[in-house]
């Protein structure tokens, strides 16, 4: 019986047809797949490589950073489904203790990253908040909005203004006259202080509050002109209670493209960028950093994805890592220069 089995397998493996070579060929191939697929599966791939990833966010739920983070975080759940990503929302301390937390995370696997917005620039120059996105973190990409409407230069609707060169002209021909709503250490602070920059032009900045104070305050003329968030701006607009002068970005909405921006009427610099910012601390490699940036080339092609953003009037393009990086410089250094012209 031994013989013969032994006389059976010599006569298979060296049979005419070559039908057993084609399927071992098959076999090994299939093979190789199944065990590059359980190779990703088994958590080799460089991220996410843990249960849990913890996306730390210092805003407050509700708001654009926080929405933007939790579709991200949703986007990641497809994508890797045996890891729990969990967005936890921290705003102590104008989102200080969150920064914190993340920038002396010892999980430097890419189990806690950061979520946050140009926000943590600002806190920068301000002394609110003492470390670099760019020296004390590890910074991975930029959730980069295309269209973030984000703020709209106003004036009361009876104003004897109808673009940004007549308010410029004014503020010129009467130096410190004309006023204008900010909060300390806020974008509409900012945004102030880059227009300084840019027209060398003197009007009195005052502390508002928030913007439904600074609202009321531009209707009932104690302030000659405001920065307020394109959505309600637009609001006020179609009752005629405000009228819009022009855009704070490089290029007009297609939400509201009869809005011209600043930049058209001859001011530049007032494009301060919306970031959505991901970091990770200092620790973390730069290939994980670098992974966890790879995931937004598919996020930004997800049809749920773009249908969440669409919701909140907001559009997505892919920014690789070093080009993220680029525009960060960029930014920052608009915002040192508002800084300056702010006395900061």
């Amino acid at each position: 019986m031994l013989a013969a089995g032994l006389a059976l397998g010599l006569t298979a493996c060296s049979g005419g047809s070559g039908t057993t070579d084609t399927t071992a060929a098959n076999t090994s191939e299939s093979t190789a797949a199944q065990s590059s697929a359980a190779k990703e599966e088994s958590g080799e791939r460089v991220w996410p490589t843990t249960k849990n990833v913890e996306i730390i966010c210092p805003a407050s739920a509700g708001g654009l950073t926080d929405s933007a983070a939790r579709i991200w975080a949703n986007y990641l759940g497809t994508k890797f489904p045996d890891t729990n990503f969990i967005v936890n929302n921290d705003n102590t301390g104008n989102g200080t203790v969150a920064m914190e937390a993340v920038r002396n995370s010892q999980e430097t696997d890419g189990s806690q990253l950061l979520f946050y917005n140009t926000g943590m620039l600002i806190a920068k120059y301000t002394g609110a908040y003492k470390y670099s996105l760019l020296d004390d973190f590890n910074f991975c990409t930029v959730g980069y909005s295309t269209n973030p409407d984000g703020f709209i230069l106003c004036v009361a609707g009876d104003s004897e203004y109808n673009s940004v060169t007549d308010l410029v002209d004014a503020m010129k021909a009467n130096p410190g006259k004309l006023v204008t709503g900010i909060q300390n250490g806020s974008t509409r602070q900012f945004l102030a202080g880059a227009m300084k920059a840019s027209t060398e032009a003197d009007f009195k900045m005052v502390d508002s509050g928030s913007e439904a104070d600074t609202i009321t305050a531009l209707l009932g003329g104690n302030l000659d002109f405001a920065f307020v968030q394109a959505g309600n701006a637009t609001q006020y607009a179609e009752t005629g209670d405000m009228k819009l002068l022009g855009i704070c970005q490089a290029e007009r909405s297609e939400n509201y493209p009869d809005v011209p921006t600043i930049d058209e009427q001859g001011i530049d610099g007032m494009d301060l960028n919306a970031l959505q910012i991901i970091a990770g601390p200092k620790g973390m490699s730069d290939e994980i950093a670098e992974a966890i940036a790879e995931t937004m080339e598919g996020y930004a092609q997800d049809e749920t994805v773009k249908s969440s953003l669409a919701n909140m009037k907001v559009q997505y393009e892919y920014v690789n890592r070093e080009d993220s990086r680029k525009l960060v410089e960029a930014t920052n250094n608009s915002f040192g220069e508002a800084a300056a012209a702010l006395g900061y």
